[in-house]
């Protein structure tokens, strides 16, 4: 009988290792999977003065996940520690149209994939936008680290990655892009796309892996337009509520927006049928 125990218990150690390195291995041919997007060339040509420049990029939500030289996004036991990268000291690493590459493809120089990088909405972001975008990274001064290490996966993100279950959203995006040229006068329904629809629904709450977010065309018309401005500009809801990320990305990002660029947003948004 202790045989016979023994032998199953070595068939089941046997068994648990072979399901680890399996789980290993294909979250690693997840990891180094390559996109076929070529980078194509990008001239950065903006007659914008650097402050202009500057304030368009910020909007575009950078900040609010990469903060002035890197950011946790995520860290949770047997998950990992997702880590957005200094943007001062990656960007020199690429060329102009390898970054437009990124930015809008989600696709990294070695043409792998980013997780968790908003491709699907700045693959919307207009041509002009995208060299303000671009300038505005060129101009940036290099600072270290503001966070020791990268990305790594534990136990439970590498079963997310072996069953193909982490978004990397250089999935979703064609690879025959053709972005407007220059950004609207009105730039309500564009915001939406280049940035709030990344969070949210118009008419629907929306799950992501950390949070749920509200539907905005509701959201939108609960607010008196002075409201609406404190929530861009500070990330607090009425009464000065915190409202997690919002609060962090609106101070961050959103803050850059103008007056009017505010009420063209909510008007977008409410108008909506």
């Amino acid at each position: 009988m202790k045989r016979i125990l023994e032998i199953v218990l070595a068939a089941l150690v046997a068994i648990c290792l072979i399901a680890v390195v399996g789980i290993y291995a294909l979250s690693e041919m997840r990891l180094s999977r390559t996109y076929e997007v070529a980078a194509a060339d990008f001239t950065v040509k903006t007659t914008l003065p650097a402050e202009e420049a500057e304030r368009r990029a910020r909007t575009l939500m950078c900040g609010g996940c990469h903060h002035d030289a890197g950011n946790i996004l995520l860290d949770k036991p047997g998950v990992g520690r997702i880590v957005a990268p200094n943007l001062t000291r990656l960007a020199p690493m690429y060329n102009d149209a390898e970054l437009v590459r990124l930015i809008r493809h989600g696709v990294k120089k070695d043409g792998t994939g980013a997780a968790i990088m908003p491709a699907g909405n700045f693959a919307n972001i207009t041509d002009d936008d995208m060299a303000a975008l671009i300038a505005w990274l060129r101009s940036l001064k290099q600072l270290p680290d503001a966070v020791a290490g990268g990305t790594q996966w534990g136990p439970l993100g590498r079963v997310g990655l072996a069953l193909d279950k982490i978004p990397f959203e250089a999935d979703l995006v064609p690879a025959d892009l053709t972005p407007a040229a220059t950004r609207p006068a009105d730039i309500g329904e564009y915001a939406f796309r280049t940035d709030c629809s990344h969070c949210h629904n118009l008419d629907t709450a929306k799950q992501s892996e950390a949070f749920l977010a509200p539907a905005l065309k509701p959201l939108a018309q609960s607010y008196s337009a002075a409201d609406f401005k404190t929530l861009l500009r500070t990330g607090k809801g009425v009464g000065g509520r915190d409202l997690g990320v919002m609060t962090q990305v609106s101070q961050w990002d959103f803050r850059y927006f103008t007056d009017i660029e505010i009420e063209q947003i909510q008007a977008y948004l409410t108008r909506q049928p």
